[in-house]
């Protein structure tokens, strides 16, 4: 699954600190078992978008993050809010669940 989200800059932010804490993000992101990448990107100045790439359940809605990744979110949130967090299912397992509904 590919967790795809864009955390807007809040009025008043330093850059710097939100791309340290887009950074810090991925770095804990990657040390979650099943998590097999995490990227950011600047979409522009104040916009800033995560591909995530991690097995079913082990990142998002339907996992347990452990200390150091909430506070890695505490710590972009206090910088920046969400402005849009998807999850994409790739073709296989979208087919896999498709077949299950037959």
């Amino acid at each position: 699954m590919l967790h795809v989200s864009k955390w807007e800059m809040k009025v008043g932010s330093s850059r710097d600190s939100f791309g340290n804490a887009a950074l810090n993000m991925c770095k804990c992101a990657k040390k979650v078992a099943g998590v097999n990448s995490a990227k950011f990107y600047w979409l522009n100045p104040n916009v800033i978008g995560f591909a995530i790439d991690a097995n079913t359940g082990s990142w998002g809605a339907g996992a347990e993050p452990n200390g150091e990744t909430m506070k890695a979110f505490f710590d972009l949130a206090d910088l920046s809010s969400n402005i849009m967090d998807e999850t994409w299912i790739d073709a296989g397992l979208g087919q896999e669940r498709s077949d299950k509904a037959q």
